[in-house]
């Protein structure tokens, strides 16, 4: 491995090229390009997917209405809502160079991160689920992947975030289910006044050290500017976004939505027509709303004696409220270890 951390600030570019450009470092990196470290702000507003998630993850129509592009990216994760109040940086390195564990690996990969928020005044930390946090919130969103001899690690620092909008883009038809995963959002996800010159310095900083190489300022080979263009066609094209099979797939019962590691909702309907609606923070049933009229008016008495119950014991407690109780519990299980 080369003695070099390669950087580039690709700077604002379009929100297709915000994707594109670090996709072409990873192969570019995969090939024998020395480790790079990226930045880039996209110029405006768009959605983008992680490989193996189904589209219709994604409200279309209200992304097609309000000018939002979507795009499916190379690593995992569901869809998330980005735009210009959030600068992204991509750390790129060699397969062989990290540990084959891949919690092993993010960890060596985020640490530095963690060190340049520190550095520009963010007592920020890497918590026990591996995520860059300020207290109890999420403060910077990252994906992780490998394309081919490449891995990559993708982050941001979020001056500005749109709660609302990162919301809306969901594809949640239950408005239970979309005012409790806004509500979640804004309690568990913060926006950080860190300057964006100064953490761009402090990152560099921190890569370098971390991982014992010198920084070098860097730009595209020409076989990475190719694959640039070759990316802008393939991720723009309806096969693409419509994604790979994702046959046994479509057994899944409910909606759930992660808003950070641990958190997240849940919404499912019964073959009665009954319905539950769930958040849940660290494994325990935050709210729950139940739409039941089998259960003779006892739907508010169960919510109630739900509220901070593990999740793997809500069957125990819907259990005494009958076959009602039974139904809504089975539609429920369908959450545990999905995420």
């Amino acid at each position: 491995m080369s003695d070099v951390l390669r950087v580039i600030d690709f700077g604002r570019v379009t929100p297709l090229r915000s994707q594109t450009l670090w996709h072409a470092v990873a192969y570019g990196v995969s090939a024998g390009q020395p480790a790079t470290l990226s930045f880039a702000r996209p110029s405006g507003p768009y959605v983008c997917l992680g490989y193996l998630r189904d589209s219709a993850e994604v409200d279309q129509e209200y992304c097609s209405s309000h000018g939002l592009p979507v795009y499916r990216r190379m690593v995992g994760g569901g869809p998330v809502y980005l735009d210009d109040g959030q600068l992204f940086f991509q750390i790129c390195v060699p397969a062989g160079s990290v540990s084959p564990s891949r919690k092993d690996a993010l960890r060596a990969l985020l640490e530095p991160a963690v060190a340049a928020f520190q550095a520009a005044g963010i007592a920020a930390s890497l918590d026990d689920d591996g995520e860059i946090c300020l207290g109890d919130r999420k403060i910077c969103g990252h994906g992780a992947g490998q394309i081919e001899d490449a891995v990559v690690v993708c982050g941001n620092l979020i001056e500005a975030f749109d709660h609302e909008r990162a919301t809306r883009v969901l594809a949640l038809p239950d408005l239970v289910q979309r005012a409790e995963t806004l509500r979640l959002m804004r309690r568990y996800v913060a926006a950080t006044p860190a300057e964006p010159a100064a953490f761009r310095t402090a990152l560099t900083a921190a890569y370098a050290s971390g991982l014992a190489l010198r920084a070098v300022p860097g730009e595209l080979s020409q076989t990475e500017l190719a694959a640039v263009a070759e990316l802008d066609g393939r991720f723009t094209a309806a096969e693409w976004l419509a994604g790979p099979d994702r046959a046994g797939q479509s057994g899944r019962q409910g909606r759930q939505v992660k808003v950070r590691a641990g958190i997240w909702t849940f919404a499912a309907e019964t073959g009665s027509g009954a319905r539950v609606v769930a958040s849940v923070v660290k494994g325990r049933l935050d709210r729950v709303v139940l739409t039941a009229p089998g259960m003779n008016g006892q739907a508010q008495v169960a919510e109630r004696a739900l509220a901070g119950v593990p999740v793997s014991a809500a069957a125990g407690v819907l259990s005494r409220f009958g076959g009602p109780g039974r139904e809504l519990a089975a539609a429920l299980a369908g959450a545990e270890g999905r995420l």
